[in-house]
């Protein structure tokens, strides 16, 4: 059996990780599977057959300089561990374990080099600053060095080729991997809202934008139901405050992180979610499996690939608080409308169960590792 590096930052509670998180008991069926991280936060189940290793543990908020000081010493380091434990194939996640793998491939990695990109960079570095350009400079010079590229959108893709010069017949889009039964099993969990609510999921940091979300709630007519916001992050005094004067408190809650989310994406009325930008959203999947009406941003590069022109969910301009309001508005005025895009959820959720994708995917790995070795 062929041994499969996987390499991330971390297993932290972010949709990249959880994808992985998802994809390793399949890939675990085709490969001896090592996961190798930079940071020691775990919050995903493992298999007990995936043996775990660390090229170092870095603090999350470490000082960008020595970051990049340390890339290349780092890729040395994640080549000769590779080398050791006899690694076949590396598939590599996030942007700094992208940059690491580079590095080691530059200092004499031979073996095949595959790469996920699961956010839009010139989205994610349009801030013309130091970090901004250093990041970019790597994707245009590191990317390359890979054998293949999974953007994980088309949209994503696009912009790896417009944007960064990265050749299109060395990517493929992987779409994120869901587990539907597991998001089935967990939906069926009781949470303590008794009142009708509205839903959305995510960090909260200026790019979810929240704000614009709960003002948007404030202006709602009629309106008989909760908004309740999962997720934590550096906004959430900001928010509160928001909340409190727009004499709120009583109707709008923020409920930090959840481990298992599904069980209020099962029982909410319908799921908003105002993004300024995003790689392809797990919350828009998740919330699809869990049978429910999606409100989402228009935002790059997933939400129109994953909804259609309003074909599985409703679409509205990315910083829209008039088209966010209309459509709540929608929302509640007809609830008829509502259960027609209840009805197909789960039929377009289906299109990324992990098994589905999963079984791609190592059809491609073996083809991209038989290409590699001339055969």
């Amino acid at each position: 059996m062929k041994k499969l590096s996987v390499f991330i930052y971390s297993m932290a509670g972010g949709g990249a990780e959880r994808v992985v998180s998802n994809l390793l008991p399949e890939l675990c069926k085709a490969y001896e599977v090592h996961l190798i991280l930079m940071n020691d936060r775990i919050f995903y189940e493992i298999p007990n057959s995936v043996q775990v290793h660390f090229i170092e543990k870095s603090a999350p908020f470490e000082n960008g300089l020595k970051k990049l000081i340390k890339l290349p010493f780092l890729g040395i380091k994640y080549k000769n561990l590779c080398k050791r434990l006899g690694i076949d194939i590396h598939f590599v996640w996030m942007n700094r374990p992208c940059y690491v793998a580079g590095f080691a491939r530059i200092f004499g990695d031979k073996k095949p080099l595959i790469i996920n990109e699961c956010s839009t960079p010139s989205v994610l570095y349009k801030e013309p600053n130091f970090k901004s350009k250093i990041s970019k400079f790597l994707l245009k010079r590191l990317y390359p060095k890979a054998d293949f590229i999974y953007p994980n959108s088309l949209g994503n893709l696009c912009d790896l080729r417009d944007n960064f010069s990265i050749n299109p017949a060395k990517m493929g889009v992987l779409y994120n991997a869901l587990n539907l039964d597991e998001i089935a099993q967990k939906a069926c969990e009781q949470i303590e809202q008794k009142k009708p609510f509205f839903l959305s999921v995510g960090r909260l940091d200026a790019g979810k934008n929240h704000e614009l979300l709960i003002k948007a709630y404030s202006k709602l007519k009629n309106c008989d139901k909760d908004l309740l916001i999962l997720g934590d992050g550096v906004l959430r005094e900001h928010l509160q405050n928001l909340i409190n004067e727009l004499g709120l408190k009583n109707r709008v809650k923020l409920l930090g992180f959840d481990n298992n989310p599904y069980k209020y994406m099962s029982k909410c009325y319908a799921f908003v979610f105002v993004s300024l930008f995003e790689g392809f959203s797990n919350a828009l999947i998740e919330a699809l499996a869990c049978g429910k009406l999606v409100i989402s941003s228009d935002h790059q590069s997933g939400a129109r690939e994953l909804l259609g022109d309003d074909e599985w969910g409703v679409l509205v301009g990315v910083n829209d608080e008039e088209g966010t309001i209309k459509a709540m508005q929608k929302a509640i005025d007809e609830p008829e409308f509502v259960k027609i895009y209840e009805k197909k959820a789960k039929i377009r959720a289906a299109f990324f169960d992990k098994k589905k994708i999963s079984k791609d995917l190592i059809l491609k790995i073996e083809e991209i590792d038989k290409g590699y070795r001339g055969e």
